[in-house]
């Protein structure tokens, strides 16, 4: 197989998302990186951004989250009303 004509040259930087906005229509949100930050935008234009130490507890906290929600669809599969209190 021959080398590849078009490449990318840098590392990605932007990531579009599938999301839902705050009336669950489909939307989409941008992840970004620059300069060691990382800045996402939601669909209708709100934007924050995590610097080196909140990049740190945003990552632990969507990990913890996407624990409890597979925890929850694992309980709805099984028939069991997951507990939906925050």
């Amino acid at each position: 197989m021959s080398e590849p004509l078009i490449r990318s040259t840098e590392p990605r930087r932007e990531w579009l998302v599938r999301c839902s906005d705050a009336w669950r229509d489909l939307a989409v949100c941008s992840v970004e990186v620059n300069r060691g930050e990382i800045g996402i935008f939601g669909p209708r234009g709100d934007v924050f951004t995590l610097n080196r130490a909140e990049i740190a507890d945003f990552r632990t906290a969507l990990d913890a989250a996407i624990g409890q929600a597979e925890s929850d669809l694992r309980a709805e599969r099984a028939g069991r009303a997951a507990d939906y209190r925050i």
